[in-house]
Order: structure tokens, then sequence, then C-alpha cells
């Protein structure tokens, strides 16, 4: 009997888990679209379908019941229809099926959007914003320097340790997405901001780069208790906090939003893009090229060179 589309959506996250090494988040986005698919057509047929009798017409179909029921945008169409391609495409190599149905269905076209991003006099607002008079100040201090100098990612950041930061060759190692190690160079900048936290930190048994100041987590052994490591959440929570001291306002600053600044002031400073695309651990240059339409001057002075031709 061939396997149920149920099944085969719960050994297609075991993949991802296993094979893949997603994060949980990732694998519940994957995991929610499969399940509405199924539920819909669940709907229309009455049962939990054979994953051979699934057609592209019932894709599309189901897009279709997107579009006018939930109002989906083409950005959201387009997660909907690659979390099916990708599924589906698990399934033709596990054997499951000989063609993918959702081969023929096409991504919506869609205008990209300009990355958010900071100019230097916000960036400076920024990094004055915290008291660095106070241990927690100067460990915030050293955050936002990391996550604006370096573009790490926020789970990057958070998932760091101590060890991974080399002072001397100045590097910092971190794991990207699919556990993808990458060493990201520091500038003197980030260098004193961590070596001044880092004189500063807690003792604690820890081994994570930056930890929680504010919760400690007491045990029988240690009356003192012990430090843990910061949350990504909290690290939002930081971030907003001082973008908000810092009077930038009808901004949606966000660790993010500083990797996109870092990535734009390499490109202001003619940084290569392969280069860039190295530096933030994109795995398709498609993903950087965002960068080169942030200075159209860079662009005017490029077309009047041509004169000098």
């Amino acid at each position: 009997m061939a396997a149920s589309l149920s099944e085969i959506i719960m050994k297609f996250d075991t993949y991802l888990k296993v094979e893949r090494n997603l994060s949980p988040r990732t694998r519940d986005i994957y995991h929610y679209e499969l399940k509405r698919f199924m539920e819909f057509l669940i709907r229309r047929i009455g049962r939990d379908v054979s994953v051979t009798k699934i057609s592209a017409a019932m894709i599309r179909d189901y897009l279709e019941y997107l579009q006018i029921e939930f109002r989906y945008k083409s950005s959201t169409l387009s997660r909907v229809i690659s979390t099916l391609k990708s599924f589906f495409r698990f399934c033709v190599e596990q054997s499951y099926i000989k063609i993918s149905p959702a081969s023929i269905i096409r991504l919506p076209k869609q205008a990209r959007k300009l990355p958010i991003y900071l100019v230097n006099s916000e960036l400076k607002r920024l990094l004055s914003a915290p008291d660095r008079d106070t241990d927690i100040g100067v460990r915030d201090y050293a955050i936002i320097v990391t996550l604006g100098f370096t573009g790490v990612r926020r789970q990057e950041l958070v998932g760091s340790d101590i060890s991974d930061v080399d002072f001397e060759r100045k590097t910092l190692k971190v794991f990207g997405k699919g556990a993808k190690e990458r060493i990201v160079p520091l500038n003197n900048f980030v260098i004193k901001a961590l070596q001044e936290y880092l004189s500063r930190r807690p003792i604690t048994e820890s081994k994570a780069l930056f930890v929680n100041m504010n919760n400690r987590r007491v045990t029988k052994e240690r009356s003192t208790g012990d430090f843990r490591r910061l949350s990504a959440r909290s690290v939002d929570k930081i971030v907003k906090k001082y973008v908000r001291l810092a009077g930038i306002k009808d901004r949606k600053i966000s660790p993010h939003k500083l990797r996109h600044t870092f990535a734009t002031l390499l490109h202001l400073s003619d940084v290569d893009i392969l280069e860039i695309q190295k530096l933030l651990g994109h795995a398709a240059i498609t993903s950087t090229q965002i960068y080169t339409h942030t200075n159209p001057d860079k662009l005017k002075k490029a077309v009047d060179k041509l004169e000098e031709l």
C-alpha cells in the first residue's frame, strides 16, 4: 500500500532534522505549511490521500484557495511553493513518486525590497546609548558592536562560546545555518569591546560568550548561582531598548537590521560582492546582491566614468 501524505510528512521532518540539520523553528514552518496543505486535501477528498495521487492541478487549486480565502501575497505564496517543492523533491529522492507534481509550479514574481539599515549618524547614536559605567551596559555595547561590525546573525551571536574568540588572530568562529562553520574577522573596534566586556563578565561555569546577567540559576552546589547563556529573544530586547534610547524612530531596527548595516557599509566601501557573501555566510550570491542597490550615487559615478573612455 502506498504511503499516505501524513506518514511522509513525518519522515520529511526527520530528514530535515537529521540530514539537513535545520533548526526546530525552520522545521516548524515546513510542518505548518505541509499540514495546512494536507488538511485542504482531506476536506476536498474526504481522507488522508496517498502521495502518488497528488497532482499539479491539486497544488494549483490549493494556491488559488490561499489567494482567495486568505489574500496571500506573492512573498507568502513563494514560501508555500518552496515548501511544497522541497517536500516533493524529497518524495522523488525516496522513491515514493517518480515525478514531482510541484516541479512545474512557478514561483510568483515579486519586487525585491531594499534592506533597512542604519546610516552612520544613527549607528553612532546607537553605539553611544549603552551606559558603559555599568557591567550590563558594557555587555550590551559589546553585543551591538559585534552585530554591527561583523554581520553575524542573532543566533550565531548567542551560540558563540568564549573559546570561539581568537584575540591573537582577531577572529570569531560561528556556526551558521545548517551548522556550517564560518570564521569571521574582527576589527580593533570589536576586539576592544569584547575585551572590555570579558574583563567585567561574571565568573561563571557557563562557556557562553554572552550571558544573561539578570537571570541567575541558583543551584544547591553553588549558592551564588550561575549565569545562563543569553537568549536570542533577549538580544532582540537589548537592541530595541537602545534603539529607543538613541532616539531612532519610525524604523524597525532589529539584530538582523544591524547585519544589513554591516553589509551595506562594506558595499559603500567598495568591498567586492563575493567577499561580502563570504563574510555573511550566504549560500547563494542572490542573497547578497540586494546590497548592490543601496547606493545610487555610486552607480551614477560609474556611468559618468564612461565619458573618460
